[in-house]
């Protein structure tokens, strides 16, 4: 992640660290933005996953950390899972105490109740947020939009515009954060305009954070995908600006001084 005064792009990437990240030299291409770097921004959160063992992740976060240390780069943590039950949830929040990372995801699966745990064990110092798969029951999403500090959606773009998901995530002060999928640059082809389009109008509806997995943890691209959601991101941000609305702000601004 480059330094703010240099930033060309307001939303932040989330990247899945993995196998393909291992690699040192595609991690620090991931983070330094070696790619065109004058048009890219870096990864700026990195995810683990813990069914990938706690030992492997305890290395890769403080590989990503020294690295982005060494290059005074502000970034932090996500600590995910993708357990299906909640036998190892007291583990899961033990690592998470290890790891301390910024970002603390909970399946929606598991239900509020875990959630609500997780909340009183870290008690703010870490942010805890619902993982909302696309086959999860989003009758009740509101209730967790009050209680979440974020939400991970893995919804289609339709779902989340017709159930205007981010509209009320904000609503609650619940941080809503898009999973973008590119199937074409996993078999390592050039992502496809389908896909571009897909992710950057899901991204005009108004999410600051996107996010990778295996694009960027098990991808034979890693680098390059992350260059391609901050190039769609760039050109998202830009719809998303409303000049009439920015100058009506100004005028009413000048007014109440």
């Amino acid at each position: 992640m480059a330094n703010k005064s240099e930033r060309h792009r307001l939303s932040l990437i989330i990247a899945t660290l993995g196998p393909s990240t291992d690699d040192e030299k595609e991690l620090l291409t991931m983070i330094t933005a070696g790619i065109a770097r004058q048009w890219t921004d870096g990864v700026d959160i990195a995810r683990v996953v813990y069914n990938d063992g706690e030992e492997t992740i305890i290395n890769r976060v403080n590989v990503f950390r020294n690295q982005c240390s060494k290059r005074n780069f502000d970034t932090s943590v996500y600590l995910d899972t993708d357990d299906t039950d909640t036998e190892n949830f007291e583990k899961y929040l033990s690592l998470a105490k290890v790891i301390n990372p910024k970002y603390l995801s909970i399946p929606k699966t598991f239900g509020l109740d875990m959630i609500s745990e997780a909340k009183k064990h870290f008690k703010n110092e870490i942010l805890i947020g619902v993982r909302v798969k696309k086959n999860d029951d989003i009758s009740d999403i509101e209730s967790y939009f009050e209680i979440a500090d974020f939400v991970m959606v893995e919804l289609d773009s339709k779902k989340i515009v017709d159930e205007k998901i981010v509209e009320r995530a904000k609503q609650k002060n619940c941080k809503p954060i898009y999973l973008a999928k590119m199937p074409t640059l996993m078999k390592g082809q050039v992502q496809s305009r389908d896909e571009n389009f897909e992710i950057g109008h899901t991204l005009e509806d108004g999410f600051d954070i996107v996010a990778l997995y295996e694009e960027t943890s098990h991808g034979p691209y890693a680098a390059r995908s992350v260059k391609c959601i901050d190039e769609i991101a760039v050109e998202s941000e830009k719809l998303r600006v409303n000049p009439f609305g920015d100058l009506l702000d100004k005028f009413l601004g000048f007014f109440k001084k």
